[in-house]
């Protein structure tokens, strides 16, 4: 997986392509290299209180077309994301409380003749062991 809890390398991605490193730019990569998992605007505006919350989704967006990081699950109408890396995985999801778990994916990545860049996505949903209880 790359070393995506540098905040480092979130700004090389951006600079190589070819985009500008702007001061919001820099805090939301320093948020991002926080996580070890899934997260969502939400969680970065709570981080960033005086962030524009247009800017955050724009540059979220940007992020995402840039492939640093992908959408993972849509949860109660909100997008949830994760940093980009090598190692493909699944996640699921409690109905309850919202805790993920990774799930380890067992398809291999296809090749698809006339496409690039070719993701997939499966998310589980459940009640976690306490939620159940």
């Amino acid at each position: 997986m790359q070393n995506v809890k540098n905040k480092q390398w979130i700004l090389e991605e951006l600079q190589s392509k070819k985009q500008r490193i702007t001061p919001l730019r820099k805090k939301i990569a320093t948020v991002l290299s926080s996580y070890h998992g899934l997260f969502s605007a939400k969680e970065i505006m709570k981080q960033l209180p005086d962030a524009d919350r247009v800017t955050v989704y724009r540059t979220l967006d940007t992020l995402e077309s840039l492939d640093i990081i992908h959408e993972v699950l849509s949860h109660h109408g909100e997008k949830h994301y994760e940093l980009h890396g090598k190692d493909h995985h699944h996640h699921v999801m409690c109905r309850g409380c919202e805790k993920a778990n990774c799930i380890d994916c067992e398809i291999t990545r296809t090749k698809a003749t006339g496409f690039n860049n070719i993701h997939h996505s499966v998310a589980f949903t459940g009640l976690c062991n306490a939620c159940a209880a």
